[in-house]
């Protein structure tokens, strides 16, 4: 880290416009390997940070940005307000306030301002709400319900959502898929994690079977040219939106009420491993979780069902 603390400011580099300065820090972020919703949570952030600055103090460099200038835009209504004109949420502002950080680490790091006016910026651990999921019960009735049909694409959605449910993978991890990241001898499925990071998740047998079966039909599909795992009707990449809404019917189908999302899934496969195995180091290395922090949350949550457990008692 190059310490500019004490360097004349006539001898910094000269300061870029803050418009490429934040396209710069958002490839800095994707070389850092963050992931694409994250990188671009940010630069809408800081363009709508930048937006407030220069409408504030017209003409103003990165290097001429005060302490007092970021806490005005901090609070300034087009920073606690969504376009549509209703607040921020905690979490939103959270991350505002984190990408607004690390622009200004960034900057000072790689010389463009003398010092880090965001410092002072706190940011406040925001409450967890625990993730929704399915009961051991309602997952047997889901599977039960897509277990019934036979169908296409009753069969291939029974295939997406049990992935889910063994895998513990993400949508976007999903809807990547192609035919050979499956494995089914070395019981492995390949995915494209966080960051475009490579991962292994384990296929168990239930699972490689109804893959089997899947893979043999699904390579008569089409010209060949896609080679996506999951289609949609018209021979195509099934969209995230279009997983989102098959799993919607088969919810209703199963007469499951609960307002659930593909990622409720992932929680639902996080939830139980956790019941079964009493280890959270086994469902953070499942779940592909850099931070053990992040997977804590589901001890609250098996804790829950214990103390419903015990109270029935």
């Amino acid at each position: 880290m190059t310490n500019t603390a004490n360097i004349p400011l006539r001898l910094l580099p000269r300061p870029e416009p803050f418009g490429q300065a934040v396209e710069a820090f958002g490839r800095r972020l994707a070389a850092d390997g963050r992931s694409p919703n994250t990188i671009n949570a940010y630069m809408r952030d800081l363009k709508c940070f930048a937006g407030v600055l220069s409408a504030r103090h017209p003409g103003i460099a990165v290097n001429g940005v005060t302490t007092g200038m970021i806490d005005e835009a901090l609070t300034a209504p087009a920073v606690l307000r969504t376009v549509s004109d209703t607040p921020r949420s905690p979490a939103s502002l959270h991350r505002f306030k984190a990408a607004v950080r690390s622009f200004f680490t960034w900057l000072e790091e790689t010389g463009q301002a003398s010092e880090n006016p965001a410092r002072s910026v706190t940011l406040h651990r925001i409450p967890r709400t625990p993730p929704s999921f399915l009961t051991e019960a309602e997952k047997r009735r889901l599977l039960k319900e897509l277990r019934g049909r036979s169908s296409t694409l009753a069969i291939r959605d029974r295939v997406v959502i049990e992935l889910f449910l063994g895998t513990g993978i993400r949508l976007q991890e999903l809807v990547d898929l192609d035919i050979d990241d499956v494995d089914l001898d070395a019981k492995h499925l390949h995915v494209r994690a966080k960051g475009d990071v490579p991962q292994v998740k384990f296929l168990k047998s239930k699972l490689r079977s109804l893959l089997r079966g899947y893979l043999k039909e699904r390579r008569k599909q089409g010209d060949g040219e896609c080679q996506a795992l999951f289609v949609s009707n018209r021979g195509t990449r099934l969209s995230e939106r279009q997983v989102a809404r098959r799993l919607e019917h088969w919810l209703k189908a199963a007469g499951i009420e609960k307002q659930l999302t593909p990622h409720s899934l992932r929680h639902t496969f996080a939830t139980h491993l956790y019941s079964r195995t009493g280890d959270i180091l086994v469902v953070q290395r499942a779940l592909g979780h850099r931070d053990l922090s992040t997977t804590q949350i589901y001890t609250h949550l098996v804790d829950g069902v214990l103390e419903d457990a015990i109270e029935r008692l």
